[in-house]
C-alpha cells in the first residue's frame, strides 16, 4: 500500500486545519450556539405553550358555563370555537422555534383566543346569573393568573431567543453568519394581553361619604 502523500493531499491538510481553527475559535466565542443553547430556548417555548394549553382547559370551562346562558348561536362563543380550532390546527411542539412562519401562526393564534376570551368575558358579566356564579368568578381569577404566567414565559423565551440570535452575529468577520445563516430564533413581536376583564364598579359606600358636608 503505498503511504504516501500527494502533494495535491498535502494542500487540501493545509487549507482544512485553518478552517477548523476557525470553527474551534468561533465555538470559544460563543458564536456557534452550543447544544445546550438551543436546548434552553426550545425549553423556554415548550414552557409557554404548556401554559397556553392550560389556559385553553379554562377557555373550555368558562365556554360550557356560559353555552348554559347565552344563545347557542352567539358570536362570541363561535369567536372561541374558531380560535380554539386555529390553535388545534397547529399542533405546536417546541420544533415551532426553528420555523418563524408556524411560530408567527401560533403567536397571531393565541392572541386571537385571548382577544376572543375577552370579548366572552364580557358578555358574561353583563349576563347577572353567570357574574354573580362562585364558579365563574373563580374561572376569572384563574384566567388572570393564566395571563399573568404567559406574559412571564413568553419574556422568558424572547429573553432566551435574542440571546441564542445575538451569539450568532457576535465574531466581528462575516464568517458566522455564512455558517448560520437564517438560523435566528423567532420572537414574540406583539404583547399577549391580560383576557380578564372586569367592568368599573361604583362602591356607593365611598360616594355617598364623598357627597357628604
Amino acid at each position: 500500500m503505498d503511504l504516501t502523500w500527494s502533494a495535491v493531499d498535502m494542500m487540501k491538510a493545509l487549507l482544512i486545519i485553518p478552517v477548523l481553527l476557525a470553527l474551534d475559535a468561533l465555538t470559544a466565542c460563543g458564536v456557534v450556539p452550543s447544544l445546550q443553547a438551543d436546548d434552553q430556548v426550545k425549553a423556554a417555548f415548550s414552557d409557554v405553550v404548556v401554559l397556553y394549553d392550560e389556559r385553553l382547559a379554562l377557555v373550555d370551562e368558562t365556554t360550557a358555563l356560559a353555552r348554559r346562558y347565552l344563545p347557542a348561536d352567539a358570536s362570541t362563543l363561535k369567536n372561541v370555537a374558531d380560535a380554539r380550532s386555529a390553535i388545534e390546527a397547529l399542533h405546536a411542539t417546541p420544533a415551532l422555534v426553528g420555523e418563524p412562519a408556524l411560530f408567527a401562526r401560533f403567536d397571531v393564534a393565541q392572541r386571537q383566543m385571548t382577544e376572543a376570551i375577552s370579548q366572552l368575558m364580557i358578555v358574561c358579566e353583563s349576563v347577572h346569573r353567570i357574574e354573580t356564579a362562585p364558579r365563574f368568578q373563580m374561572l376569572q381569577t384563574r384566567l388572570a393568573s393564566s395571563a399573568a404566567r404567559i406574559a412571564a414565559a413568553r419574556e422568558r423565551y424572547d429573553h432566551a431567543a435574542l440571546q441564542y440570535n445575538a451569539s450568532l452575529h457576535r465574531f466581528p468577520l462575516d464568517l458566522a453568519q455564512a455558517l448560520h445563516a437564517c438560523q435566528d430564533k423567532p420572537a414574540f413581536s406583539t404583547p399577549d394581553v391580560s383576557p380578564v376583564h372586569r367592568r368599573p364598579r361604583t362602591d356607593f359606600g365611598t360616594l355617598r361619604g364623598s357627597l357628604r358636608v
